[in-house]
């Protein structure tokens, strides 16, 4: 029914019909339109920290492990899942095999990203909610709480990292 059909009484649970005047039960209400983000599905949610992490390890990770980081983060799924062979990422950055091995393990060793289950041949990944957020902005409170409880921390030459943990839901 178009809103130029109701008008308004004094009464918020009746309206009335513009053109016959008959007065009936029922309210108009109004729907906020969910705002869509302009990228589409392809954003992410990051910390300035979360730079400022990849630089301060950046001898540990090297070149090859900034990249395949970020080759990881291209795929960031909700919930922060990722899902690629490494095989995968070792072709599309032209990068042997063991490299990228080499730079995950060095990824999930600075609590970076954890290892998941396997799909098919290949192990999932979980970008750890500190860092970066894809999903449901409830959702990032709560996994990130449960990385907390799980003892899941991003460390900086082997001390637990300084990041605002303090910082409420949105």
């Amino acid at each position: 029914m178009k809103s130029e059909e109701r008008g308004l009484t004094g009464r918020p649970d009746k309206t009335f019909d513009v053109k016959t005047g008959e007065v009936q039960d029922g309210a108009l209400v109004w729907v906020p339109r969910k705002n869509i983000s302009q990228f589409g599905r392809g954003w992410f949610q990051m910390a300035q920290n979360t730079m400022k992490r990849l630089n301060a390890e950046r001898k540990t990770l090297g070149l090859e492990g900034i990249v395949v980081f970020n080759a990881l983060m291209a795929r960031l799924d909700f919930e922060n899942y990722i899902q690629v062979s490494q095989a995968e990422i070792a072709e599309e950055l032209e990068m042997k095999r063991s490299n990228v091995s080499r730079a995950v393990k060095r990824l999930v060793d600075l609590g970076f990203i954890k290892t998941g289950p396997k799909v098919g041949r290949s192990f999932t990944y979980q970008l750890h909610p500190e860092l970066a957020w894809k999903g449901r902005g409830q959702n990032h409170f709560k996994a990130r709480e449960a990385a907390r409880a799980a003892g899941w921390q991003v460390i900086d030459g082997g001390h637990q990292a300084e990041m605002d943990l303090s910082a409420s839901p949105e």
